[in-house]
């Protein structure tokens, strides 16, 4: 697996180590948020980290997490996990795209918020003050400053 750090590219087009963000990303960020309005929280097909990399994607054109298994299951994902050497969706991310204090998440960044279960982190996409996360009837918007973590996406 590549290193961020490294400038590898590993996901989206890389500046020093950075994914970057192609022009009008603004318009295809919302239209993908909007895409996944009603959608339930189904493990592998749509999740939280799949709703994440979809953004990403709409604004970068890349994924910035390529290497990922698939899972249909909570327990698949966090074996999934394992297997490529993580212990959490944290330490997963953080090999790909650099972190950043929460209070600077700005529109399009990831965050991580509370959750349940053997993989914590319900992860989201900002959007301003609130982050969109996707949770088990569809997308909710909770504050940003709520989050734990953030990281940057471009």
């Amino acid at each position: 697996m590549g290193e961020m750090n490294g400038g590898t590219m590993i996901g989206g087009t890389m500046t020093g180590g950075q994914i970057t963000r192609r022009e009008g990303w603004e318009l295809r960020l919302s239209a993908e948020i909007r895409d996944w309005e009603g959608r339930a929280f189904v493990w592998g097909s749509a999740d939280c980290l799949g709703f994440c990399r979809a953004t990403a994607r709409a604004m970068t054109g890349r994924d910035p997490i390529p290497d990922l298994p698939d899972y249909v299951s909570e327990m698949q994902a966090a074996k999934g996990l394992v297997r490529l050497g993580f212990t959490s969706i944290a330490e997963l991310i953080d090999a790909h795209l650099p972190r950043v204090p929460v209070a600077r998440a700005r529109r399009g960044d990831w965050v991580m918020g509370d959750a349940a279960g053997a993989l914590p982190g319900a992860m989201g996409v900002v959007t301003g003050r609130h982050a969109v996360h996707l949770a088990e009837r569809g997308p909710v918007r909770r504050p940003v400053l709520d989050a734990e973590a953030a990281w940057r996406i471009g």
